[in-house]
């Protein structure tokens, strides 16, 4: 599951750095066709980094939160288990204690 994560996370880091090369591609060819004056490509490129900035925090706001959610369940999970494990030890040591369990050593191994 942490690895699914990972790759999601790594995969939003390159999104960003991708971004950015892909933003100028597309305003470099906004303006060969006229569609955004020449001057006007730093205005228009910085709006768009912003928006993917704006877009990365939220990410990875939301992935912690997705985290956390994740780690509290497992650590619940792992709660139950030990609890369930510590009853299973202590039930066996119970019963061995009143001798209803045998053992399964031969008399020759105790030799």
């Amino acid at each position: 599951m942490f690895e699914i994560l990972e790759k999601i996370i790594l995969a939003g880091a390159g999104l960003v750095s991708l971004t950015k090369e892909k933003a100028e591609a597309i305003v470099d060819a906004m303006i060969a066709k006229g569609q955004v004056k020449a001057k006007d490509r730093i205005a228009v490129l910085g709006k768009i980094l912003r928006s993917t900035k704006r877009f990365d925090k939220e990410f990875d706001k939301k992935m912690k939160k997705v985290s956390s959610e994740i780690t509290k369940e497992y650590e619940k999970q792992i709660a139950i288990l030990k609890g369930k494990m510590a009853k299973l030890a202590k039930d066996l040591h119970l019963k061995k204690k009143r001798g209803t369990i045998k053992s399964k050593q031969k008399k020759t191994d105790l030799l």
